[in-house]
């Protein structure tokens, strides 16, 4: 049976492309997104915009993205399962690589004072030596608003 995890990051700022989420896959562990997600969170109302994301898959000899947290609160849903073994970053603004070809799931985006809400129609699975991101490709932001991230993962195994 699976064990959902939520990964989180609240409230920062943003103001140019950078990744919201960057999730590993783990040795031995078969991972699926189930739904990833941001919304605003600034007290005043944000300049009119529309921020342009894209979740897409890394499959083979990952590089980190850099510049973020390299250790985002990984949350188990049920409080009496175990630490997460998959790992994640968030906020980086240098964006991951891959040697591969990247599969995009997801382009779209959302307005600054809606956020945006994905949960694709079957989870997007992750592999060891794999990663899925869930990045702003906006080229500049005006105002620098601020924002909270998260994505829901199954890990199995």
């Amino acid at each position: 049976m699976p064990r959902r995890y939520t990964v989180t990051e609240a409230g920062f700022t943003v103001s140019a492309t950078m990744s919201f989420a960057q999730i590993n896959g783990a040795s031995g562990k078969v991972l699926q997104i189930i739904r990833w997600w941001w919304k605003p969170t600034d007290n005043t109302l944000a300049t009119a915009q529309v921020l342009q994301t894209r979740g897409r898959l890394l499959p083979a000899t990952v590089s980190n993205g850099s510049g973020g947290n390299a250790s985002p609160s990984i949350q188990p849903n049920d409080g009496g399962d175990a630490a997460a073994t998959f790992t994640a970053r968030t906020r980086d603004t240098a964006l991951a690589t891959t040697s591969g070809t990247a599969r995009v799931y997801y382009e779209g985006g959302g307005h600054i004072w809606t956020g945006d809400d994905q949960q694709p129609e079957k989870p997007i699975t992750v592999k060891s030596g794999e990663a899925f991101v869930f990045e702003m490709t906006s080229a500049a932001v005006q105002n620098a608003p601020k924002v909270s991230i998260g994505v829901e993962v199954d890990e199995i195994g």
